[in-house]
């Protein structure tokens, strides 16, 4: 048996591992410890106490006959924590039982109230309770008291009759025989029919209410609170009340051990009631509700920042009270949030500095040890840790102007992570100021920018650049002549090794086209032009552009950090089978307008030392009508355009052969004629003799774009970081309530998932939900969740469906490799 007070040591070592707390409380609680009520107030301060639990603590407690003050601070550190109905009642039933003081008994009613009044179902109960405590107190005292409970039964009357939805009539009752003041009894009348009236506008919420905390439906629910809302607005309900509808689902369906709600619904549903709350202009509401959010545990990272948010503004001069709203809400956060939410508390402090006239010393002190508080956690990656010293070497610069602090900082970044350029742009920026008028301050940082020159490979270019650029600022002819060579040979050097693998990838490709040149399925070639490559084929071209020349490091993030007010939905680089970039791709955009500004900024910029070019996307070029043109296929590799004339027959358009990047024909064409009866005529006579050179061809009407789109079409997902022993029926908890069609968990050679899957909804609407799910928690597991670019599994049947729409113009090597020069 653990000694009293190494219990309360032991919990508060373990107090950030709820199991362990949990159990080691469950452990004082059996042994009956003198000091359990310290033990649960101090858990208190950091978990919810599951309401069963705590109740069985406290009735153990009452039996130990511990003193009134310490169960009631028990009591009401609970009732703060989550909306526990059950407790409420046993507080009200004790408070009563008890006997407590009449001025402790009311506030403690008074809280109760606060929390419950506005239930429909259980606020009668609570002011029932409070009635009976007023009542007994009038079996006592003097005439002058009486006269104040009186008073206080009155008021608590009249509440009851403007806020309670239920039990009216007897409480009515029960007024009409206790008040004897006429004036009294028609003013509470008026309340009482006003509230019955609006009761009857509301008759149907309370039962849809007690049918949705029975429903798996999720539509079914989302609709309820949508409903909920506009009552809302149009003034129905008060907003305590509106609080109290989702208070209580959560209550009643997360807390509970046997909840059917999913935590991609509880997710929704929080994003949902945060704007309402959001809207409201009462900060320390919002404050209190996001504690409670917080309380459930589902740890949104968002829900933290807000509530921190919300109490900076509650508590701009009082940082004990930052703090230990800090404090509280760290002690929520998964350890994966918690580096981010830690900068945050300090990002606080700097803002906050700005504002000071004085005890500026000691504010840098307090965020200097902050900062230093992190850097020592060991759980933190040296990714974090360099992040946390570049955040402190800009504070130390351009905050509090302590330059050589900022350079130890900045050395320890880059001692950390060297071959990240962005911290090293920081420290080169954060020192260039003193270079103007100091010499050695020059030679240093020409030295810190050769450092990075070295360090930096993947972004070696423009490292040199800001070197270059720095001696022609500060250097001699010599200097710059150096870095001008050095800047050259970088170039050189990537130019060698780009061609390389542009030599290695055509050798390779003809060897595959000699493989496969006497097939009848070939594979799409990989040396098409550049709008051919585009990853997706089907894109509003109007709405997307064509970027090339773009720098190789760049990603799709970068590229669309280049333009962020334009409105980019998604940036596709083209990569090769290396997944290294071809320094071209494209960027989708949400209309014509925002796409065209994006090429007015982009086209012409300089990055990383590159010249971009950017223009509209080629459109494919569409028939007149699709109807008037013929697809052939398995035609021989030595066919030429008057071997299909001679075969057409009259009133041919336009014949186009498909050929490769070398020249060569494909083995399929197309023939547009100029009008329907030519066509028909045309199919007739080549179906006639279905041979050239001796190669039996096949010959069929050319579909649609809009058939091939709908044809490629899908409502599929993919879902990553999933735990490698997931079942199917837990896949389909996740997306509870959304019509699924299949599910495909892909296997490796031992039969053991592999950690994703796909998954195909019948309705678009429930792609769009579970697009929104992208994020949600599983099993300790942050999932992602994407739409499933669906793959043919003949590559041929794409080709010939894409080139169908597209104006397919041969070009060499040369030809494709000129559009890059330009």
């Amino acid at each position: 048996m653990i000694e009293t007070i190494d219990m309360y040591n032991s919990i508060k070592e373990n107090i950030r591992n709820q199991q362990i707390a949990f159990s080691l409380l469950k452990q004082a609680a059996d042994n009956n410890d003198d000091k359990l009520s310290d033990c649960i107030l101090l858990v208190q301060e950091h978990h919810n106490i599951n309401e069963d639990f705590l109740i069985d603590l406290l009735s153990k407690m009452e039996e130990q006959f511990v003193d009134a003050s310490t169960l009631l601070k028990i009591f009401q550190k609970g009732l703060d924590n989550l909306y526990y109905l059950q407790l409420g009642k046993k507080l009200a039933a004790y408070v009563i039982k008890n006997k407590v003081q009449r001025k402790k008994g009311e506030l403690l009613f008074e809280k109760l109230l606060i929390q419950f009044c506005f239930d429909f179902q259980e606020s009668q109960y609570f002011f029932k309770d409070y009635l009976c405590f007023e009542n007994k107190l009038l079996e006592g005292g003097n005439e002058k008291e009486k006269i104040q409970v009186k008073n206080q039964i009155n008021q608590i009357y009249s509440r009851l009759f403007k806020i309670s939805m239920q039990g009216l009539d007897n409480f009515w009752s029960q007024y009409e025989q206790l008040e004897t003041n006429k004036q009294n009894l028609e003013r509470v009348q008026k309340i009482y029919q006003s509230t019955t009236l609006r009761i009857q506008q509301l008759e149907n919420l309370e039962q849809q209410f007690i049918n949705i905390c029975n429903s798996k439906d999720q539509q079914e629910i989302i609709k309820f609170f949508s409903q909920l809302e506009e009552i809302l607005q149009e003034n129905l309900i008060e907003l305590p009340k509106f609080i109290n509808f989702y208070e209580k689902y959560f209550y009643l369906n997360w807390l509970s051990e046997n909840s059917h709600l999913s935590k991609s619904l509880l997710t929704i549903l929080q994003q949902k009631y945060i704007q309402i709350l959001k809207q409201q202009q009462n900060p320390h509401i919002l404050q209190k509700q996001l504690k409670n959010l917080i309380r459930l545990q589902v740890q949104p990272f968002q829900i933290y920042i807000l509530y921190l948010r919300t109490s900076e503004q509650q508590n701009k001069d009082d940082d004990e009270e930052f703090e230990q709203d800090f404090l509280f809400t760290q002690n929520y956060v998964q350890d994966e949030d918690l580096f981010k939410f830690s900068l945050e508390f300090i990002y606080r402090y700097t803002r906050q500095y700005l504002n000071l006239t004085d005890k500026l010393e000691e504010r840098q002190t307090t965020i200097r040890e902050l900062f230093n508080q992190l850097t020592e956690k060991k759980s933190y990656s040296e990714q974090q840790k360099a992040k946390i010293y570049n955040e402190l070497a800009k504070v130390e610069c351009y905050l509090f102007d302590n330059k050589l602090n900022s350079r130890a900082a900045f050395e320890k970044c880059v001692q950390l992570v060297w071959d990240n350029n962005s911290y090293w742009k920081d420290y080169y920026y954060s020192q260039i100021g003193m270079a103007i008028i100091n010499i050695q301050q020059r030679d240093r940082l020409r030295g810190l920018l050769k450092r990075a020159v070295e360090l930096c490979q993947e972004d070696q270019i423009t490292a040199c650049e800001d070197l270059l650029n720095f001696e022609i600022l500060f250097g001699s002819v010599e200097e710059v002549y150096k870095a001008e060579e050095k800047l050259q040979s970088i170039l050189e050097t990537i130019s060698d090794i780009d061609e390389q693998i542009q030599k290695e990838e055509e050798i390779q490709e003809e060897q595959e086209e000699d493989k496969k040149g006497q097939k009848n399925i070939r594979k799409q070639s990989k040396e098409q032009n550049e709008e051919d490559k585009a990853p997706k084929v089907f894109t509003d071209s109007s709405k997307t552009i064509f970027i090339k020349h773009l720098p190789k490091e760049l990603s799709a993030n970068d590229v669309i950090n280049l333009i962020p007010d334009c409105g980019a939905l998604e940036c596709r680089i083209v990569k090769d089978k290396n997944q290294v970039s071809k320094g071209f791709g494209y960027i989708d955009f949400t209309n014509d307008e925002d796409a065209q500004k994006a090429v007015n900024i982009l086209n012409n910029k300089m990055v990383a030392g590159e010249k971009l070019y950017a223009a509209i996307s080629k459109p494919p070029k569409l028939y007149q009508d699709d109807k008037l043109t013929l697809y052939i296929d398995n035609l021989p590799y030595s066919i030429t355009e008057q071997q299909l004339i001679a075969k057409a027959g009259e009133g041919v358009k336009q014949i186009r052969i498909v050929k490769d990047s070398q020249g060569k024909p494909r083995g399929y064409a197309y023939i547009e004629y100029n009008e329907e009866q030519y066509k028909l005529k045309g199919l007739e006579q080549l179906n006639q003799d279905p041979y050239i050179d001796g190669r039996k061809y096949f010959v069929k009407l050319s579909d649609s774009l809009e058939k091939i789109k709908q044809n490629y079409q899908n409502n599929s997902i993919i879902i990553k970081n999933l735990p490698f022993k997931i079942r199917e029926i837990e896949i389909r908890q996740i997306f509870d309530g959304m019509n699924i069609i299949s599910i495909e968990i892909p296997k490796n050679e031992q039969g053991k998932p592999k950690g994703f899957a796909f998954v195909e909804f019948e309705k678009q609407k429930h792609l769009k939900m579970a697009l929104e799910l992208n994020g949600i928690e599983f099993k300790s597991r942050r999932l992602e969740i994407q739409k499933r670019e669906k793959k043919m599994n003949k590559k041929k049947e794409l080709q010939i469906e894409i080139e169908e729409v597209q104006d397919f113009k041969p070009k060499s090597n040369s030809d494709f490799k000129s559009l890059f020069k330009k």
